[in-house]
């Protein structure tokens, strides 16, 4: 599980062997289990490739809606992924949140899809 606030917005993920990515691999889903953010306030998240050697990737983004519904999404990984490297998600906030404002969101370890 990971968690995202206004002090950390960026989780890491590495890819492993295990993971069985392959140039099959179409999608990167990711659940949003739990979100606490009572102002509603506006939360893109966008996913970056980062291979062992090389330059960061953007994939793709998504947002919540409403700004405090959780729920699964996925982003195209524009065959682009191999099965080496890291994911990097962030949080990214429209809005200026309160500097003590509640805003946590967590998610499951991220996972590839073939379709």
């Amino acid at each position: 599980m990971f968690h995202l606030d206004l002090k950390t917005r960026t989780v890491v993920q590495a890819i492993e062997a295990q993971d069985g990515v392959d140039p099959g691999t179409r999608f990167v889903q990711i659940e949003v289990v739990s979100v606490t953010n009572p102002k509603r306030y506006a939360l893109l998240f966008q996913l970056s490739y980062q291979p062992r050697n090389g330059e960061k990737i953007y994939l793709g983004s998504f947002s919540l809606y409403p700004a405090d519904n959780p729920g699964k999404f996925i982003v195209a990984t524009q065959s682009k992924l191999k099965n080496e490297g890291s994911l990097a998600l962030t949080m990214v906030l429209s809005d200026k949140p309160e500097p003590q404002a509640a805003v946590k969101v967590s998610i499951k370890k991220m996972t590839f899809r073939r379709q």
